[in-house]
């Protein structure tokens, strides 16, 4: 009986170190990867350190050849809904085994779109000491007769969340507005090492080019990062300057075929501390955003109807009914507080005509009454 027992221990001891061997030679790169992504702390340089040791004594062997090979094959049959992933997987395809060295080679060359985005100098703006409440929205040029607006809906969660959801609803039915879905939670542009949005962005669209894009993003952004080899921590000057360039790149690169962008700030957070840094992101969001002209950078807090400017998770409509407009979670919009940034979103990219005064000359509407009566309705219908 013990000799049994020991048998067994010494075959599970052997078959569970086969295993911690095949994962170090077949995932030396994921290794890599997941070290990579890892908050930035101690923890994280550690196990970078050991990652990297590990990929580099393997990389001799070859077999990661062997597993990117096996990983596209994968992608190319829905393993992953990554849309640089599946731009990388079809340019293998098409270009033969062992035309790229690694998966992500073929999503970082593809996109031109991403290598002349280039904004120069963003790093030295000045930081605004606020953001300003009210900010109206430039009117878009008139369609064209016959051809749809394309529009973009880009972001994180707080695109895909809520907003994302009432937008498409309320567009599925306009023969003027055409949609694309960019977004993706989870992701911003702190983090390029988990989620490079200056190479997604163009695998997501595609061969479209938007004439509208709607951007809200930076609810994942309060966050230190590593640049250079260096750690920078939160809010000090050189992570506000990386910061900043990357925000101002990523603006340049959904600006640059002449789309009008409307770039939607964070709006207050629940927690102190999280409402703290998003403060801290709109900042800078709305220092580069105001300086380019085909941008404007939007504050939805008056949309949210709180006067002072903080976190407001219900709000009581016309009718007297109390609705919630914020996620429980404190950070997303709900479906109902979506509706409310929506009609102002909505008239942007579909201005209405200017009505015919009695007089026979025309006249634009009054925003201040068409909106709060679309904004009213939605509340009191609730989600659709």
């Amino acid at each position: 009986m013990r000799a049994t027992r020991f048998n067994s221990l010494a075959q599970l001891a052997t078959v569970m170190a086969g295993f911690v061997v095949t994962i170090l030679l077949l995932e030396s790169e994921a290794l890599l990867t997941w070290a990579d992504r890892l908050d930035v702390g101690p923890a994280r340089t550690r196990a970078v350190q050991a990652t990297t040791a590990l990929h580099r004594s393997l990389q001799p062997l070859g077999i990661e050849r062997i597993r990117q090979e096996s990983l596209s094959g994968l992608d190319r049959l829905g393993w992953t809904d990554d849309p640089a992933r599946l731009l990388a997987a079809r340019e293998r395809f098409t270009s033969g085994p062992g035309a790229f060295d690694s998966p992500c080679a073929a999503s970082a060359r593809a996109p031109d779109l991403a290598s002349k985005s280039a904004a120069p100098h963003a790093a030295n703006l000045p930081i605004a000491a606020v953001v300003p409440r009210l900010t109206p929205l430039a009117p878009l040029p008139p369609l064209a007769q016959g051809q749809p607006r394309v529009v973009a809906l880009v972001g994180d969660s707080m695109m895909a969340v809520g907003l994302s959801d009432v937008l498409l609803r309320q567009t599925a039915g306009s023969q003027n507005l055409r949609v694309i879905k960019a977004f993706k939670s989870g992701t911003g542009l702190a983090r390029p090492d988990v989620f490079d949005w200056m190479q997604e962005y163009p695998a997501m669209i595609g061969a479209e080019k938007p004439d509208a894009i709607i951007v809200a993003i930076g609810a994942n952004d309060g966050q230190g990062f590593v640049d250079n080899g260096k750690t920078l921590a939160f809010g000090t000057d050189s992570w506000v300057k990386v910061y900043q360039q990357r925000t101002a790149d990523f603006l340049s690169l959904l600006t640059q075929n002449g789309a009008r962008v409307v770039w939607i700030g964070l709006p207050p957070m629940k927690s102190g501390s999280y409402n703290d840094r998003a403060a801290e992101i709109n900042r800078i969001a709305y220092s580069v955003v105001s300086q380019d002209p085909q941008a404007t950078w939007w504050n939805p807090q008056p949309s949210l109807g709180d006067e002072s400017v903080g976190f407001r998770e219900f709000l009581t409509d016309p009718n007297g009914r109390i609705t919630r407009i914020r996620a429980a979670d404190g950070i997303h919009f709900s479906d109902e507080g979506a509706a409310l940034l929506a009609p102002s979103l909505l008239q942007w990219l579909s201005p209405a005509p200017p009505a015919i005064a009695a007089s026979g000359t025309p006249h634009e509407p009054s925003q201040g009454h068409a909106i709060p009566q679309q904004r009213a309705r939605k509340v009191r219908t609730g989600r659709s």
